[in-house]
């Protein structure tokens, strides 16, 4: 049953990507990997060892507190790679899909994209955070851009010269409506209206964290940009601070709310980012195919603290479904085997607060009042998350003779 499953799914992942516009965005994804790399190792230097809540600096009293005008300028480094990481990746896109509709001469939409989508998300100092991950709206708007100058392109019947007066008029029009666009839209208060909702009781139950399970993966996959609820260690979240407090006010009494966001989905699921990907990495270390092989060994620092922005663009995950239906799958099993070790009380569930930025891997030892069970807990999920894995990765990763 569950080779069928991959069977179908392998059918699904083939249709889709055989479609133009998805071939062109796995190459133009794939163009942005080496400036993604340097960008994400840059983010996860400034995170262990510069910021004010630097890794080194909790672990280590007497580590050297860097200099402000340090700190600064790697930061101004970051932003700037951030910008670079987004504009790569809609040159790449505009390019290759006009060209797959015969248009030779992409200088102008490809000029008229960079401004719209610089203007869209980066003007007046407000980019983003993370805005690599914003595929979804990234690429939505470039696929309008382009389909409506080929719609153009076919209608003036290749009479006009490219940079004439009727397509800078076309021009002119995408990039104004990016600017419209762009006072509209708040980015960041997508984040916060999640964050809100995932405050509520509902959360705290079987179903509210089913839901997160199957959710989360979708949202992550398509490029929305998720919410430290769902991304990352929630040291601030409040249920989880709920379950200390009731801890240490009554040692080993029956804790408030043990299944929640931050016991269960963020100590079991979250082990190299969304998905438990840091699986998915140690699989691609043995890969048959060295180009797969090379993006698990370039990827394996920044998994291991959980981020995994590189193997969403090196895969690339966008819009796969053999990627997107194992992480589903490893979500609710993790969900469910921890539920259940934690409802049925064999072991304690993650009270304690971990030092930030530190690997979420780690969490389930270092923040339960049982870390010895909670320890063989996280493993047994790992070993779960390796094999659902494996096979839509052998799918995926199967190369011809020359590529091995």
């Amino acid at each position: 049953m569950f080779n069928r499953l991959v069977n179908t799914v392998q059918n699904l992942d083939e249709a889709l990507c055989h479609r133009p516009f998805l071939q062109a965005i796995s190459v133009a994804m794939q163009q942005s990997v080496p400036i993604l790399a340097i960008d994400i190792y840059c983010r996860l230097f400034f995170k262990l060892a510069i910021s004010p809540d630097a890794l080194f600096t909790t672990l280590f009293n007497q580590y050297p507190i860097t200099p402000d005008i340090i700190s600064d300028r790697l930061m101004f480094i970051i932003q700037n790679l951030d910008i670079a990481v987004t504009m790569i990746f809609v040159i790449g896109l505009t390019y290759h899909y006009l060209n797959q509709k015969g248009i030779k001469n992409t200088t102008l939409p490809i000029i008229t994209n960079f401004i719209a989508i610089y203007m869209l998300l980066f003007a007046k100092n407000q980019s983003p955070t993370n805005t690599a991950t914003h595929y979804l709206l990234l690429t939505l708007f470039t696929f309008l851009s382009c389909y409506t100058y080929y719609w153009y392109y076919r209608r003036l019947k290749i009479t006009a010269s490219p940079f004439s007066l009727k397509y800078l008029l076309w021009s002119i029009t995408i990039i104004s409506a990016s600017i419209l666009l762009h006072i509209g839209l708040h980015l960041s208060s997508i984040t916060t209206i999640i964050s809100n909702l995932l405050s509520k009781n509902f959360f705290t139950t079987f179903s509210g964290l089913l839901l997160v399970s199957i959710l989360s993966p979708l949202l992550f996959i398509i490029g929305f940009s998720l919410p430290s609820e769902l991304s990352s260690n929630q040291a601030s979240f409040n249920a989880m601070i709920s379950n200390l407090d009731k801890f240490l006010t009554h040692s080993l009494a029956p804790l408030p709310f043990p299944e929640n966001l931050y016991s269960i989905y963020g100590s079991f699921t979250l082990f190299g980012g969304v998905g438990n990907t840091l699986t998915l990495n140690i699989l691609l270390l043995f890969a048959v195919s060295k180009r797969y092989k090379r993006l698990g060994i370039l990827s394996w620092i920044p998994s291991l603290f959980d981020n995994n922005y590189l193997l969403y663009a090196g895969l690339p995950m966008f819009l796969r479904p053999l990627m997107l239906v194992p992480m589903i799958l490893v979500n609710i099993t993790s969900m469910l085997i921890s539920y259940i070790a934690i409802a049925g009380h064999i072991v304690q569930p993650a009270v304690f607060i971990t030092p930030n930025n530190l690997p979420n891997i780690l969490l389930p030892t270092l923040a339960s009042a049982t870390p010895i069970r909670s320890t063989i807990l996280a493993i047994l999920i790992f070993s779960v998350s390796l094999l659902i894995y494996r096979p839509f990765l052998e799918r995926l990763t199967t190369e011809v003779t020359h590529e091995k």
